[in-house]
């Protein structure tokens, strides 16, 4: 009897981490299609930089109006539907960028908040600050170390010194892209935590970052074997920013990355965001725009399943 009633248990917590993103869409999404549209995405405003909780149920973008400052929205699933979206608690000056950390609890995000005894002297500076749920609630933001947050000095201009990504699949390794003093463009770095301190920040190798481009906006897979970056005007792309991924050889090392293909990429500008945490949707954001030789355009968030991208095929000579 106690037997039958372990296998029963346990074939419904497999069955609810099955069910875990149901009710993300009713129907297989095998192309992108834009993400809980009216609600994280609305065309009359710019809507990015995403991210969504392990249980799926909680919703943090990016939303700028207007001319102000953009700032993250929280929408959450209750009761069959999603609430419409207002402004998270922590958010409260120009935020953006939010990650959740694997369990859930704590949230990453980039800021132009000042840190305290740190004034920023250049003209334009966002750090990392982290948040915690705390029954329910959000906690007063703290600014990641100074060893992560490198302010701006006199003179200096942005990209240099800011942060605004910070991901991680386990709480140990972390990633992030900035433009560090004395570079020539934005790359991806990792840091090591150690349950007290981070690492100093360090430069992956050149099978992810290439001297004269921009690589940023890093996103990690769940199982921490999929590195996808925002790669800007690379000889292999399709025209803008364009999405690249690597994955780890069996020694663990990032294998060179790769552009993700002309389902994601186009002419206009894409940027990776988020992954569920049951690995089933890969969500990323594109730009709009009527004229392609400029930069910026209207951003967009699009979800689609993991598994129309076939990771494994973009590697399976390497």
């Amino acid at each position: 009897m106690k037997t039958y009633q372990y296998i029963l248990i346990f074939f419904t917590i497999i069955s609810c981490q099955k069910d875990i993103t149901s009710h993300l869409s009713d129907k297989s999404v095998t192309t992108p299609k834009l993400f809980l549209e009216g609600i994280v995405t609305d065309t009359a405003h710019l809507d990015f930089g995403m991210t969504i909780s392990p249980d799926a149920k909680t919703v943090l973008f990016t939303r700028r109006i207007g001319e102000a400052k953009q700032k993250i929205y929280e929408t959450n699933y209750i009761n069959g539907n999603w609430t419409q979206p207002v402004i998270a608690t922590f958010s409260t000056d120009r935020d953006e960028s939010p990650h959740f950390s694997p369990d859930g609890k704590t949230v990453y995000f980039g800021s132009e908040r000042p840190i305290p005894n740190r004034p920023n002297k250049g003209s334009f500076d966002m750090n990392v600050w982290k948040t915690t749920r705390i029954n329910g609630k959000w906690s007063e933001p703290e600014v990641l170390p100074e060893n992560i947050n490198a302010v701006q000095i006199e003179g200096e201009e942005w990209p240099s010194s800011n942060l605004s990504h910070f991901v991680t699949a386990d709480e140990k390794t972390f990633y992030t892209g900035t433009l560090e003093r004395g570079e020539k463009g934005i790359d991806i770095y990792k840091t090591i935590y150690d349950g007290k301190n981070y690492s100093n920040l360090e430069k992956l190798s050149n099978r992810i970052n290439k001297e004269d481009k921009w690589e940023y906006a890093p996103v990690v897979s769940p199982d921490g074997n999929y590195l996808f970056t925002q790669i800007y005007n690379r000889d292999d792309g399709f025209g803008g920013d364009d999405i690249f991924v690597s994955k780890k050889d069996v020694n663990g090392n990032w294998q060179y990355s790769v552009n993700l293909g002309n389902l994601i990429n186009t002419e206009m500008n894409e940027c990776p965001a988020s992954m569920s945490s049951d690995g089933k949707y890969f969500f990323f954001t594109r730009d709009y725009k009527e004229d392609l030789k400029q930069y910026d355009g209207i951003p967009n968030i699009y979800f689609i399943e993991t598994k129309a991208l076939k990771l494994d095929k973009l590697f399976a000579v390497n």
